[in-house]
């Protein structure tokens, strides 16, 4: 899939192009499409015949649209195209006057809530949002997750979340990182062990450990995989040997914030693949610092012999994760080492 794209703005009115201008210019990666009959418009706008044909073409393409006309227009138009609020694009609207920017569309997980604050202050504008945890002043866990880049495991435990913050009913909460201290704090009970009741709660953690249906899963990034293998060792077996350790460990893999290895090793095609198949960034490590870890539990004559370290997967993983904690000492398997550590 390819990356989405910022923002798209629409007008089709001349006055609507001067709102798309002024917010063009203090948004850097948005893009302007106008109706072909706009007069003198700006030489950075795209012209269009059909506002319904050109939206279908690239609705999928932006992570952001700005619909610079009535909001029954952009109702009609977007209908056909939206799917899901796990993947839908942020929607907005703003009236042609530069009044009122509405937030339509994905308020929470795709940012319009957010964005509407922000083009409100560009234009002067009165925000309109009419999300009930918004309105109410109590916590919008999907936005909150969005914010801290936690992973949501089962998005559909939101609702009942949700719905008990704004009945001011007990939500438990286990959270041993304090992700969500800040914003959910003051309207959880903190547990000191994933056990939860029938209460709706909320568990924020990279242990793969069951629990009830109803609880929302929120997985934050804080483990760091370092990794050895040999010359040309497949994608295929650096992952299985990576997926055999979280499994053994009980890790989430959506956890993982980057993967680390010595820097001679960061061009191998099977660690390129493991990056981009995971979406997460390869580090490499020099050999300096890697030999700044006092003490690995595992070092290998052989790595010093042919790599000139003591350790490669468990001190790449220490050092990636800022000197955390090693969780996951090395796991060897073929021609790779794996080994996982944390940072909260």
């Amino acid at each position: 899939m390819q990356p989405r794209n910022f923002m798209a703005i629409w007008a089709v009115t001349s006055q609507g192009a001067n709102i798309c201008r002024k917010i063009a210019r203090q948004f850097p990666g948005a893009h302007i499409y106008l109706g072909d009959k706009v007069k003198d418009p700006p030489p950075e706008a795209a012209l269009f015949q059909s506002l319904q044909q050109a939206v279908e073409e690239k609705f999928g393409r932006y992570r952001s649209h700005v619909f610079v006309m009535a909001a029954g227009i952009a109702v009609r138009i977007i209908a056909p195209h939206v799917t899901s609020k796990l993947s839908d694009p942020a929607v907005l609207v703003a009236d042609d006057s530069g009044n009122f920017v509405i937030s339509l569309l994905s308020g929470h997980m795709g940012g319009a809530n957010t964005l509407a604050h922000q083009l409100s202050r560009v234009l002067g504008a009165t925000p309109v949002i009419t999300t009930a945890t918004d309105n109410a002043r109590v916590p919008a866990i999907d936005q909150t997750a969005r914010h801290r880049n936690l992973f949501m495991e089962n998005p559909q435990a939101v609702k009942q979340v949700s719905m008990a913050f704004l009945a001011k009913k007990q939500v438990d909460r286990f959270d041993p990182g304090g992700w969500l201290d800040k914003e959910a704090g003051a309207w959880t009970n903190t547990l000191a062990e994933p056990l939860f009741t029938r209460h709706p709660g909320i568990m924020v953690h990279h242990d793969m450990t069951p629990v009830p249906e109803h609880i929302l899963v929120l997985r934050p990034r804080n483990l760091y995989v370092g990794i050895g293998c040999n010359s040309a060792t497949s994608f295929e077996e650096i992952l299985e040997v990576l997926h055999t350790a979280f499994d053994k460990n009980r890790l989430s893999i959506q956890s993982i914030n980057l993967l680390a290895t010595i820097r001679e090793k960061t061009g191998e095609p099977g660690l390129l693949q493991l990056s981009k198949h995971l979406q997460r960034p390869l580090i490499g490590i020099t050999r300096h610092i890697l030999d700044l870890v006092p003490d690995v539990p595992n070092p290998s004559l052989m790595v010093q012999r042919h790599m000139g370290v003591k350790s490669v997967c468990e001190a790449a993983a220490i050092m990636a994760a800022d000197k955390g904690t090693l969780m996951v000492p090395k796991i060897k398997s073929g021609n790779v080492t794996v080994a996982v550590a944390s940072c909260t």
